[in-house]
């Protein structure tokens, strides 16, 4: 019984496949580990150029004089529809990260959405103003979202009843 050249030859064209298909599941997985980490990043480098933009002192100006009520010019009212707009989009991406299995539910910060929206957030920004305007333009998956947990919660005491959301 001689050796088949043909038999070794298929068996190991075989475990190099095998070998192949191993390495690049390995490649696929550390990918997507990066792909994740970078989304992470992206979120704090995002939330980070919103702070920062909120504390521009026009900003801080524009947005006080609007909550308050008070008379505020064309480029006040600009400037706090610039600041809800970048916060809305903030909002919309970090959705889309959710959605594509890049974020977990418990890193969308629905609880500080709720709060913004009703106008309980740390900064006085028309979201809710720009929410309305720009609602039909927005993803829809991500309105249908914000629609159930933010828009919807209207309770007394937000803080506690968005943060379970």
């Amino acid at each position: 019984m001689g050796v088949d050249l043909g038999q070794i030859a298929t068996i190991g064209a075989n475990v190099g496949v095998i070998a192949g298909l191993v390495f690049l599941a390995m490649e696929i997985r550390q990918n997507n580990k990066f792909l994740a980490a970078q989304a992470r990043y992206s979120l704090r480098q995002y939330r980070s150029d919103i702070a920062d933009s909120l504390m521009l002192p026009h900003v801080i100006e524009a947005t006080h004089k609007w909550a308050r009520g008070e008379e505020i010019s064309q480029e006040e009212k600009s400037t706090g529809l610039m600041v809800a707009i970048k916060i809305m989009e903030l909002w919309e991406w970090q959705y889309g990260e959710y959605a594509a299995g890049m974020l977990e539910r418990g890193e969308l910060p629905v609880g500080a959405w709720c709060l913004w929206f009703h106008d309980e957030g740390p900064f006085p920004v028309p979201v809710r103003e720009v929410y309305e305007m720009r609602k039909s333009v927005l993803n829809a998956g991500f309105v249908q979202f914000f629609e159930e947990h933010v828009v919807a919660n209207v309770t007394p005491v937000r803080q506690s009843t968005c943060a379970e959301n």
